[in-house]
């Protein structure tokens, strides 16, 4: 491995990402676990706005990984190119201990490895959940447009 390299670990459905950062270490974005795990959120009823908190922590790959498979998967090196370690690790020690802005799908842990590797938000893993509940909601709009176009020509028949 070497510093900048993203790790994906799998965890079940989902695949949560780290950067390595050298001497066996990543950094990653994590929120709370556990039963007060929606503490991470607050609500303002002035905006009718949730926002959520995301810690970037530095730990052992072996910690973070907690059993789950993981891998190199710098996946985006051939659409972008990666930074220099040096400025990869100075945006490390800037971080390092920060509280940041969270979303599943605006701004989670695969949205900040990309950052810190290529200077680039993204997460393939956020778009294609998106592209997939965008496609079913396409398939059911489709249905009932279907199915109201023939009640309707039904209906036109019978009178």
């Amino acid at each position: 491995m070497e510093i900048g390299d993203m790790i994906e670990i799998t965890r079940g459905q989902y695949k949560h990402w780290a950067l390595y950062i050298g001497h066996g270490k990543v950094i990653q974005l994590v929120v709370p676990d556990g039963p007060s795990r929606v503490s991470f959120c607050s609500f303002s009823s002035s905006s009718g706005s949730v926002s959520c908190k995301g810690t970037i922590t530095i730990e052992t790959l072996h910690d973070v990984a907690a059993g789950n498979t993981y891998k190199i998967n710098n996946y985006l090196d051939d659409e972008y190119k990666p930074r220099r370690t040096d400025v990869i690790m100075g945006d490390v020690d800037k971080m390092r201990g920060s509280t940041i802005k969270y979303g599943l799908l605006g701004q989670n842990c695969e949205h900040f490895v990309n950052f810190l590797r290529y200077g680039q938000s993204v997460s393939k893993q956020a778009d294609d959940f998106l592209k997939k509940l965008l496609g079913s909601q396409l398939g059911l709009i489709g249905v009932l447009a279907v199915f109201a176009v023939s009640t309707v020509a039904a209906a036109n028949t019978l009178s």
